[in-house]
């Protein structure tokens, strides 16, 4: 009974999380476009409305390709931890994930369904977190490496641009805390921390996701496979984010793309709304106004990405529903 009534406060706590975060991406999303901006709903439909369908086709092809290549840079990592499992399993469990992502906070929920689904060849919670962790890992490194190069090559234009400041400020400060998290130091300063309490409880995670990170110092060509893979897939996401805008007939330099999309994702990846709704728009919103486009425009932008989002969610939603 106690068990019973344990699961159903847990599920109620859940709910109400979702609940909250849902209510935050609303009221955001809302108060964004009626009382910041000033639009109405005609305002965002009509860029929509306008859409050119070949562009459309041809950026859900790329985010279902990003998928399969998320997929094998998956595999690559768990075969690299000793274990074996079906490419076509992983990329179930990616769809899958996705439509979890429509209810859990963030842009992260979905990869507590695939660190559950993996840890069945695994045998291990905490050996498939690792892999999932360093597999994201690889991802925000990619960007951070974009838009550090890109920001650097683009720096003569800050003065218009100041989102080049922005995204050379935030993949500068990332790259050097992930190279510091990495050193010697970081281990001496964690090992610092109390053996009781709130500190022991951080402490023993971090460290053994660090230790997880470093061991595969030893298995270096899958590493450097799966930074490939990476390589591939962040670039097939700044591709998607163009060609979306090619369909809403905007115009926007291609090169500044490796700029501001890895500020959006950061900001998306904030957990207090349901994958990133309203916090998504926002961005792109005030984004696209610095490259003299209108705001409306933005969140067209962002709706479109959410459509999308939405539609391969939905196909991962009905792989879970037929799973025996």
């Amino acid at each position: 009974m106690k068990r019973n009534n344990g699961a159903q406060v847990f599920q109620k706590r859940k709910l109400t999380g979702f609940l909250i975060k849902l209510a935050i991406s609303l009221i955001l999303f809302v108060v964004y476009i009626f009382f910041i901006q000033d639009k109405s709903f005609g305002d965002i439909w009509r860029p929509i409305r306008n859409v050119s369908l070949l562009w459309l086709a041809a950026a859900l092809s790329l985010h279902v390709v990003g998928q399969l290549i998320s997929a094998v840079r998956w595999r690559i990592l768990i075969q690299a931890s000793g274990d074996k499992v079906p490419l076509l399993f992983l990329v179930q469990s990616y769809l899958v994930g996705m439509f979890f992502n429509l209810f859990l906070p963030g842009r992260i929920g979905g990869d507590v369904i695939r660190i559950w689904d993996s840890s069945r060849y695994s045998k291990s919670l905490s050996k498939s977190s690792a892999v999932v962790v360093v597999e994201r890992l690889q991802g925000i490194l990619i960007l951070f490496g974009f838009a550090l190069v890109i920001s650097l090559f683009r720096l003569p234009f800050a003065g218009r641009y100041p989102v080049i400041w922005v995204a050379l400020g935030l993949s500068l400060t990332g790259l050097l805390g992930v190279v510091f998290f990495l050193l010697p130091p970081a281990e001496r300063l964690l090992n610092r921390l109390p053996e009781k309490g709130i500190g022991a409880r951080v402490k023993t995670p971090i460290l053994a996701f660090r230790n997880t990170i470093l061991h595969y110092r030893t298995q270096k060509p899958a590493f450097i496979r799966a930074l490939g893979m990476s390589f591939c897939l962040q670039f097939n996401v700044i591709l998607y984010y163009f060609f979306i805008t090619k369909a809403l007939h905007l115009t926007l330099p291609f090169i500044d793309f490796f700029i501001f999309i890895p500020i959006v994702h950061l900001v998306t990846l904030i957990p207090i709304t349901v994958n990133g709704l309203g916090l998504r728009e926002m961005s792109f919103g005030e984004i696209l106004q610095v490259y003299g486009l209108p705001a409306q425009a933005g969140i067209s932008l962002g709706l479109v990405d959410f459509g999308f989002i939405l539609f391969v969610g939905l196909i991962g939603g009905l792989l879970f529903l037929l799973r025996k």
